[in-house]
Protein backbone atom coordinates (compact mmCIF):
# COMPACT_ATOMS: atom_id res chain seq x y z
CA UNK A 1 0.00 0.00 0.00
CA UNK A 2 1.35 3.30 -0.81
CA UNK A 3 1.72 5.93 2.41
CA UNK A 4 -0.67 8.85 1.95
CA UNK A 5 2.84 11.41 2.12
CA UNK A 6 4.23 9.54 -1.07
CA UNK A 7 0.78 9.20 -2.81
CA UNK A 8 0.78 13.31 -2.28
CA UNK A 9 3.99 13.83 -3.28
CA UNK A 10 3.98 12.02 -6.65
CA UNK A 11 0.19 13.46 -7.33
CA UNK A 12 2.09 17.09 -6.53
CA UNK A 13 4.99 16.11 -8.34
CA UNK A 14 3.37 15.26 -11.49
CA UNK A 15 1.63 18.17 -11.50
CA UNK A 16 4.57 20.11 -11.75
CA UNK A 17 5.18 18.79 -15.20
CA UNK A 18 2.39 20.53 -16.53
CA UNK A 19 2.67 23.25 -18.96
CA UNK A 20 -0.19 24.54 -17.92
CA UNK A 21 0.92 26.29 -14.87
CA UNK A 22 4.67 25.41 -14.34
CA UNK A 23 5.54 24.48 -10.83
CA UNK A 24 9.26 24.00 -9.76
CA UNK A 25 8.47 20.92 -7.13
CA UNK A 26 7.05 19.76 -4.42
CA UNK A 27 8.48 19.71 -0.56
CA UNK A 28 7.36 18.66 2.49
CA UNK A 29 7.59 20.83 5.43
CA UNK A 30 9.00 23.60 3.72
CA UNK A 31 11.03 24.41 0.62
CA UNK A 32 14.43 22.96 1.13
CA UNK A 33 15.42 24.98 -2.46
CA UNK A 34 17.56 27.70 -1.90
CA UNK A 35 17.92 29.03 -5.74
CA UNK A 36 14.56 29.00 -7.33
CA UNK A 37 13.89 30.84 -10.52
CA UNK A 38 10.65 31.78 -9.60
CA UNK A 39 8.09 30.86 -6.52
CA UNK A 40 5.78 28.77 -7.91
CA UNK A 41 5.63 25.06 -5.70
CA UNK A 42 3.83 23.12 -3.21
CA UNK A 43 4.70 22.37 0.11
CA UNK A 44 2.37 20.24 1.72
CA UNK A 45 2.25 18.50 5.86
CA UNK A 46 0.68 16.50 8.39
CA UNK A 47 -1.68 18.69 10.62
CA UNK A 48 -3.08 16.41 13.18
CA UNK A 49 -4.66 12.87 13.42
CA UNK A 50 -7.82 12.66 15.42
CA UNK A 51 -10.54 10.09 16.65
CA UNK A 52 -13.33 9.95 14.16
CA UNK A 53 -16.81 10.64 14.98
CA UNK A 54 -17.37 6.85 15.57
CA UNK A 55 -14.52 7.41 18.46
CA UNK A 56 -12.70 4.38 17.01
CA UNK A 57 -11.20 5.10 14.03
CA UNK A 58 -8.72 7.83 13.38
CA UNK A 59 -8.48 10.78 10.49
CA UNK A 60 -5.28 12.10 9.43
CA UNK A 61 -5.57 15.97 8.40
CA UNK A 62 -2.93 17.34 6.05
CA UNK A 63 -2.59 20.18 4.12
CA UNK A 64 -1.22 21.65 0.70
CA UNK A 65 0.03 24.65 0.04
CA UNK A 66 0.26 25.82 -3.03
CA UNK A 67 3.01 28.70 -3.57
CA UNK A 68 3.06 31.39 -6.68
CA UNK A 69 4.38 34.88 -7.77
CA UNK A 70 2.00 37.21 -8.25
CA UNK A 71 -1.44 35.55 -7.74
CA UNK A 72 -2.25 31.43 -8.52
CA UNK A 73 -4.01 31.15 -11.82
CA UNK A 74 -7.92 30.96 -11.74
CA UNK A 75 -8.98 27.15 -11.56
CA UNK A 76 -6.16 25.79 -10.36
CA UNK A 77 -7.21 25.38 -6.64
CA UNK A 78 -9.95 23.37 -8.03
CA UNK A 79 -7.18 21.29 -10.34
CA UNK A 80 -5.24 20.61 -7.74
CA UNK A 81 -8.26 19.66 -5.32
CA UNK A 82 -9.69 17.07 -7.92
CA UNK A 83 -6.07 15.57 -8.89
CA UNK A 84 -5.88 14.61 -4.75
CA UNK A 85 -9.36 13.29 -4.78
CA UNK A 86 -9.54 11.48 -7.50
CA UNK A 87 -6.56 9.70 -8.13
CA UNK A 88 -6.53 6.32 -6.93
CA UNK A 89 -4.92 5.40 -3.96
CA UNK A 90 -4.87 6.43 -0.47
CA UNK A 91 -8.25 8.37 -0.17
CA UNK A 92 -8.08 11.80 0.61
CA UNK A 93 -10.79 14.38 0.93
CA UNK A 94 -11.09 17.79 1.28
CA UNK A 95 -12.47 19.18 4.37
CA UNK A 96 -15.02 21.34 4.95
CA UNK A 97 -12.22 24.07 6.12
CA UNK A 98 -12.46 27.22 4.33
CA UNK A 99 -9.36 27.72 1.75
CA UNK A 100 -6.92 30.32 3.16
CA UNK A 101 -5.10 33.02 1.10
CA UNK A 102 -1.46 34.42 2.20
CA UNK A 103 1.07 36.89 1.04
CA UNK A 104 4.38 37.73 1.47
CA UNK A 105 6.70 39.30 -0.68
CA UNK A 106 10.02 37.50 -2.64
CA UNK A 107 13.44 37.90 -0.92
CA UNK A 108 14.06 41.32 -0.78
CA UNK A 109 11.87 42.43 -3.74
CA UNK A 110 8.88 44.16 -4.63
CA UNK A 111 7.53 40.58 -6.12
CA UNK A 112 4.22 39.46 -3.93
CA UNK A 113 3.67 35.72 -3.56
CA UNK A 114 0.54 33.89 -3.15
CA UNK A 115 -0.11 31.00 -0.46
CA UNK A 116 -3.42 28.65 -0.78
CA UNK A 117 -3.53 26.36 2.13
CA UNK A 118 -5.82 23.71 1.43
CA UNK A 119 -6.90 21.24 4.15
CA UNK A 120 -7.18 17.40 3.23
CA UNK A 121 -8.21 14.64 5.54
CA UNK A 122 -7.73 10.95 5.22
CA UNK A 123 -9.45 8.19 7.26
CA UNK A 124 -8.02 5.69 8.96
CA UNK A 125 -9.44 2.22 10.28
CA UNK A 126 -8.35 1.17 13.64
CA UNK A 127 -5.94 -1.80 13.12
CA UNK A 128 -6.03 -4.74 15.59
Amino acid sequence: MTSVLNHISELLTGMCASDDVPMAGCWYGACQETKLDRWNYFVFNRVRTATASNNIDRETYYQVHVIHEDYIPEGYIDTVIKTIEKTPGPKLKKTSDDISYDYTFKGNSNMVVEIATITFVHPQKRSG
